[in-house]
């Protein structure tokens, strides 16, 4: 090793630099890395820097000594991106030692293609396990104080879904940090088991009901009742979620091919949707739209959607709760996944219309038995016409 401090000439005389400059041997190559002005603190640094090597030459474990140096570097940048550069320092290794805060900055920045509330819900869940658990870099994440901190959590009165969602968003930070080359293994953090609340369809007296009573009723939530309405029954004829719903304007409204267009950045999966509508629908729409600007949004759904429509239905005398599940906005979108299996549609059909990926998800999930299908169909298996056949197959 060798520490040193360049001169410079200026005016006929020749001045020391502030700092001083270490000389270091990696893989038979003389390596240079900035120092501090004093040269015992260069010095020092340089054997630390030595030490490192000698540990990555051997290929030994990086003990906690060096963990410490490693960590003190982020406030040396140019020596970190050195090491990094010649090969002590892998990635990893360097991402695992940078502060956690920097790394939340550009994970927040990786959710831009979410909604601006769901990246601050996520970005502020992680945040506060990281400040409450007392975590500065990535190697002091301990799992077992986030257990702890969630337990907390529900003792305070926290609901289980929203403890579940606090987990969720920081193995979504782990998971990306893996993905990103930043870490190599996610910690184990204990799940939170979430009683399963069942959403069901709308019956066809139901709906009908609710078409009734929102069409007649108040003002809710800031929409009138045609307002509702409509939305509910764009709501079913397409499957279009609350955000979906809240994005179409008059331009996305193709009244010849009775089609509504939602562009990919305001659906889930960020794919354009094409939606089939009804002509009674599309002449409703035509009406609702008559001097409105082009690019005006023609509904403004509220976040409480859920209450407005179950203030719709307590209004129409229709259960909300039953022992085949609970009636929220979302169950439009059953509806719609219901009302189409009921008139015997291929599943494809259905699929394509969902929008699902995964048939399991359409058939499984988001469609429903309504009520007197089954007795219908069991009364049906044994009829004379049926056994006639089967006596003449036999």
């Amino acid at each position: 090793m060798r520490v040193y401090r360049k001169s410079y000439k200026y005016k006929g005389k020749r001045k020391p630099l502030t700092n001083y400059r270490i000389d270091l041997i990696w893989k038979d190559r003389v390596v240079r890395f900035p120092g501090h002005p004093d040269k015992e603190s260069s010095r020092q640094l340089g054997k630390d820097i030595e030490r490192l090597m000698a540990l990555r030459k051997r290929r030994l474990p990086i003990d906690d000594i060096a963990e410490v140096f490693i960590r003190d570097l982020d406030k040396l940048p140019r020596i970190k991106q050195k090491l990094v550069d010649i090969g002590v320092l892998d990635k990893v290794h360097a991402a695992t030692s940078k502060p956690l805060a920097e790394h939340v900055k550009e994970f927040r920045k990786s959710l831009s293609k979410t909604t601006d509330k769901h990246v601050k819900i996520v970005t502020r869940r992680v945040e506060r396990i990281i400040k409450e658990c007392g975590f500065v870099t990535w190697s002091a994440i301990d799992p077992y104080k986030i257990d702890q901190f969630i337990e907390e959590l529900l003792k305070e009165g926290l609901e289980k879904q929203t403890a579940s969602f606090y987990v969720k968003a920081f193995r979504q930070f782990c998971h990306w940090m893996v993905n990103t080359g930043r870490a190599t293994n996610i910690p184990k953090i204990q799940s939170i088991k979430v009683p399963r609340k069942f959403e069901r369809a709308f019956e066809f007296d139901e709906f009908d009901k609710l078409l009734s009573t929102a069409q007649s009723g108040p003002i809710r939530f800031g929409m009138t009742g045609d307002e509702r309405y409509l939305v509910y029954r764009i709501a079913v004829e397409t499957g279009l979620r609350r955000r979906e719903l809240n994005s179409i304007t008059p331009n996305s409204i193709d009244f010849k091919n009775f089609k509504i267009l939602v562009k990919g950045e305001n659906t889930k999966n960020g794919d354009d949707a094409e939606q089939n509508i009804s002509p009674e629908t599309a002449a409703l729409l035509k009406e609702h739209i008559k001097g409105k600007k082009p690019d005006v949004k023609l509904f403004n759904i509220p976040d409480k959607s859920a209450k407005m429509i179950q203030a719709d239905c307590q209004a129409a005398g229709i259960k909300v709760e039953n022992n085949r599940g609970k009636l929220k906005f979302h169950s439009l979108r059953h509806t719609c996944g219901t009302f189409l299996a009921d008139k015997g549609l291929h599943p494809k059909i259905i699929q394509d219309i969902m929008r699902h990926a995964d048939i399991n998800l359409t058939m499984s999930r988001y469609t429903h038995t309504l009520r007197g299908r089954k007795a219908a169909a069991v009364a049906g298996l044994l009829s004379k016409k049926v056994l006639t056949i089967n006596k003449k197959i036999g």
